[in-house]
């Protein structure tokens, strides 16, 4: 394979990539050689994704640069920045700046991915709350134009302590509103988002269960057959579900947790009807898939065999029918107290009847049924149904 032909973008020189000769070459696609950005921008060259410089081109920049600096009384080459005027305590007031003390970034964002802080034509905007998170969680000061690269470069943003923060009173002001803005929004956001969440994913698995994937996996399921409210999500009505099966919280505290904005009894009743809509598209969408005599054919079924019943009974299809049974708690009703107590346990319980595979495949399970019945009187009652 041929190598890689490279060359340099302010004298044009060719070398082989990887080579001796390209070993004092530099990659300048960071915004740290923004100065030099605006040199070639000056020539009339346009800026490129990758853009590399010889050694040699890159000491004449910096010896240019140092005797115009000398000259200019450190005056910048950038036009960029002088957009952003160069702050010393002593020129602080004159200039109606302010220095903001542990925060980093001069705004000078447009054209740099705010993460990795390279040059690049393949940037996406931040949204208001990516920008806040930037503020908050790394102190990154960005202006409201700022950028991205569409491949999410890195996780955590480079650090830029080159890059102290002075804003102007207006600059000043719209951060503010801007956060003023992010707290209003925080205050009604639910603590489960499936696209910006303040929860980790323990949390998920602690409230509900189930981590993030599973979650959004069974979103998809029930989102084709539900409508998306102002009030709640497809994800956020998956989440009060299990919310409600793991924890046992009222509605009315699960409507809380989601910051349901309505009335007293309307957010206990929402929340309620909400359960009971996931449950039926759930059942809908899991059920027939899973069990039934309809969701496996007899060819299937007749792999469940085991080398014991494939001895006795051939290529005739077996089923085992037995039943399994739920404890209940003791009923205040006396009627169905009557009915859920089982002589045979000595305890208040459920039936339900298991239609399995000789290998342990679970073909159908159908009930209720009432404890007091034996498994020879359900079977007698129900056979006509199978």
């Amino acid at each position: 394979m041929p190598p890689k032909i490279i060359s340099c973008i302010w004298c044009s020189k060719i070398a082989k990539k990887n080579s001796f000769q390209t070993k004092s070459w530099r990659n300048i696609c960071t915004k740290g050689y923004q100065w030099i950005h605006q040199l070639i921008e000056e020539r009339g060259s346009d800026l490129e994704t990758e853009m590399l410089i010889c050694g040699k081109c890159l000491a004449m920049l910096y010896k240019a640069r140092k005797r115009r600096g000398t000259a200019n009384g450190g005056a910048s080459l950038s036009k960029r920045r002088k957009k952003i005027p160069k702050v010393t305590k002593q020129n602080d007031t004159l200039d109606n700046l302010i220095n903001i003390e542990g925060f980093f970034g001069d705004g000078n964002d447009e054209e740099y991915c705010i993460w990795c802080l390279k040059y690049s034509t393949e940037t996406v905007p931040l949204s208001a709350a990516e920008r806040m998170s930037l503020l908050c969680d790394y102190k990154i000061y960005c202006s409201s134009n700022v950028r991205r690269c569409v491949n999410r470069c890195l996780e955590i943003p480079v650090q830029r302590t080159n890059e102290p923060t002075r804003l102007t009173a207006k600059q000043t002001i719209s951060i503010i509103n801007d956060l003023i803005d992010e707290v209003n929004r925080v205050k009604l956001m639910p603590i489960f988002l499936e696209n910006d969440s303040v929860g980790s994913e323990e949390d998920f698995i602690a409230w509900t269960g189930w981590n993030l994937n599973q979650l959004m996996e069974m979103t998809s399921l029930i989102a084709p057959h539900m409508y998306k409210s102002k009030h709640r999500s497809p994800f956020a009505a998956v989440c009060m579900y299990w919310i409600k099966l793991k924890t046992n919280l009222s509605f009315r505290q699960i409507g809380t947790i989601f910051k349901i904005q309505t009335t007293e009894e309307s957010i206990r009743k929402r929340v309620e009807d909400t359960f009971h809509m996931v449950s039926t598209h759930l059942y809908n969408a899991l059920v027939p898939l899973h069990l039934g005599f309809h969701h496996i054919s007899r060819t299937d079924a007749l792999e469940h065999h085991t080398a014991y019943t494939k001895t006795f009974f051939g290529n005739n299809l077996s089923i085992i029918w037995d039943g399994t049974y739920i404890y209940t708690n003791k009923s205040k009703d006396h009627k169905l107290q009557q009915e859920t107590y089982s002589g045979q346990k000595s305890r208040h319980l459920i039936k339900f009847m298991s239609i399995i595979l000789p290998d342990g495949y679970v073909l159908d399970l159908i009930g209720p049924f009432k404890g007091k019945d034996n498994d020879a009187k359900i079977s007698k009652v129900n056979h006509l149904s199978y």
